[in-house]
């Protein structure tokens, strides 16, 4: 229930005047009578403290305060003051109470949206290429892959991270009270202090532990604690989970090479019997030169090696080389076809 106590309807009035004030400063533009009119408010008992709380808030927009919506408000609240600012002085309060009111607005407007910005997740995006690695702020690592898209969200109860597309590898910063959570497709993977890697691709979910333990789960399965779901998997170093995106039918885990699968790290792509779709899906990761398959059969095809990543070419002779496949060049695209 709002309270209309006198105490409290003087409280109001004193914070919008406040706000009307900070407005004003923000733009720099009181002429000598406006100087005045602010030196005589300010020393009225109070006023100078609602004052700093109103320059708070407003300091605190800054990250958004040049927006074309908050500059159009702004400018709205800022000439209505102008217009009726020497009406102000005496008027009573009662008969001003719309421009004061539109000005706290336009305050609460810019801290609530302060807060939206800041708390908007940060996004890393890496090109055709491109690697990159990224510290976030709670000391974890993160080496990020070519072509690959993510947010990161932290909270004061949790740390979140959206894989949209590509691979990382994450490096987490132990703290047991704010668990590392990576969504990736239908999969969540959950983490408090551990080394381990995420990869969309080929339409499947790949997560390979390093270090630690993780928790695989559907990012539907919200139920708490441990017996919530049989499709939840809990993960020893050294082992991959393999799950279609998607798909209702349990994950496969594996007990790949190490060294290998951190290969890209270093600008290396192992292939170890890797179906070729999925190894043209890699190397496209890295050269605007890309790789066509012509027919799914070809992408089933099972290829071996190690290749510096953009070297496309190293790669198709390699393929061609081996297996009953020929190459057919258009534009910038190899076309990968059966002989």
């Amino acid at each position: 229930m709002t309270d209309t106590t006198p105490a409290a309807l003087a409280a109001n009035e004193i914070m919008e005047e406040a706000a009307l004030w900070c407005i004003q400063l923000s733009e720099g533009s009181l002429d000598e009578d406006e100087w005045a009119q602010f030196e005589a408010w300010l020393t009225q008992p109070g006023h100078a403290d609602v004052l700093q709380e109103a320059i708070a808030v407003w300091q605190a927009s800054g990250a958004i305060g040049d927006r074309p919506r908050i500059i159009s408000l702004r400018t709205e609240a800022l000439t209505e003051f102008r217009n009726k600012n020497r009406r102000r002085w005496v008027i009573a309060s009662r008969r001003i109470w719309w421009p004061l009111g539109y000005a706290a607005a336009l305050l609460l407007l810019l801290g609530t949206g302060s807060f939206w910005y800041l708390n908007q997740p940060s996004r890393y995006e890496t090109g055709i290429g491109e690697r990159q690695v990224a510290m976030l702020d709670d000391g974890s690592r993160v080496s990020i892959d070519a072509v690959t898209a993510m947010t990161v969200r932290m909270k004061d109860e949790a740390r979140q991270v959206e894989l949209v597309e590509g691979r990382a590898k994450f490096d987490v910063a132990k703290d047991p009270l704010r668990p590392f959570t990576v969504a990736a497709g239908d999969k969540l993977i959950a983490a408090v202090g551990t080394s381990f890697s995420v990869e969309m691709i080929d339409g499947e979910v790949r997560v390979i532990l390093y270090e630690g333990q993780v928790e695989v789960r559907d990012r539907s399965d919200s139920a708490p604690g441990p017996a919530a779901s049989s499709q939840r998997l809990l993960m020893t170093p050294g082992s991959e989970f393999i799950g279609a995106a998607g798909s209702a039918r349990p994950g496969q885990v594996t007990r790949p090479d190490l060294s290998q699968s951190l290969s890209w790290e270093q600008g290396l792509i192992n292939f170890d019997q890797e179906p070729l779709a999925r190894a043209v899906e890699r190397m496209n990761r890295y050269s605007t030169k890309r790789i066509v398959l012509a027919d799914p059969a070809v992408g089933r095809i099972a290829v071996d090696g190690v290749y510096k990543a953009g070297d496309v070419d190293a790669f198709v002779e390699g393929v061609v080389a081996l297996h009953p496949v020929r190459q057919r060049r258009a534009n910038s695209e190899i076309i990968l076809e059966r002989e």
